[in-house]
């Protein structure tokens, strides 16, 4: 059973069917903390955009992930491209046009949310944990709030020292996602972060006794 959050009792590891996430030997004393994993992906806001980012688990301890979740930050507004549509604009509003801005980002990023495909590798046991990669909508949902992050039908062991590759190809297409700064050239894209919600098992299969 799994305690409230913030309780980190030290007790003994049991599971109950051969096929358990996390073996255990009969007795390990062990102690589990809540933690979290995240991902960071610069988007560029181009259909077919590929980025990938490796998460390493620490030495510390085994990490069991039971759910996987996902959050959005839009792209810095372009200076040149109208980002407040006219009607809105002309209406009398007590906030500043920058905070008006701001609102307006919120609100497009809020109805808009984001389209993205993604797969997830364990590097380290050289497994694919998909045949192909998942529609966001489909494997996480909506990053308006509508299910964003769902509990994994198993939860998933990964041993320390191992690694999980996360690769990102981008749909979603618009000046919220991506687009060149006429200063400097460079593209300005969107921040896309993929989290895996678990805990970990401090000194499992580290060899320590």
């Amino acid at each position: 059973m799994r305690r409230v959050l913030g309780q980190v009792p030290d007790h003994t590891l049991v599971r109950a069917a051969p096929d358990a996430a996390v073996p255990a030997t009969a007795g390990q004393t062990v102690k589990e903390i809540p933690y979290d994993y995240v991902a960071k992906f610069q988007l560029e806001g181009k259909r077919g955009n590929r980025v990938q980012d490796v998460i390493n688990i620490s030495v510390d301890g085994a990490f069991v992930a039971v759910a996987i979740g996902y959050s959005f930050i839009p792209a810095r507004p372009n200076p040149n491209e109208p980002q407040i549509p006219v009607f809105l604009a002309n209406l009398a509003s007590p906030l500043s046009p920058a905070d008006q801005e701001r609102v307006f980002q919120c609100l497009l990023a809020r109805l808009c949310g984001i389209d993205f495909k993604y797969s997830l590798i364990d590097s380290g046991a050289g497994r694919e944990l998909q045949n192909q990669p998942i529609h966001n909508i489909a494997g996480l949902g909506e990053s308006a709030g509508n299910r964003p992050f769902r509990p994994l039908a198993k939860p998933m062991l990964f041993l320390p020292r191992s690694t999980i590759r996360i690769e990102v190809e981008e749909v979603s297409e618009a000046s919220i996602y991506g687009h060149d700064d006429p200063v400097s050239g460079r593209r300005i894209g969107a921040e896309l972060y993929i989290v895996l919600h678990g805990y970990k098992i401090l000194g499992y299969g580290t060899g320590l006794p």
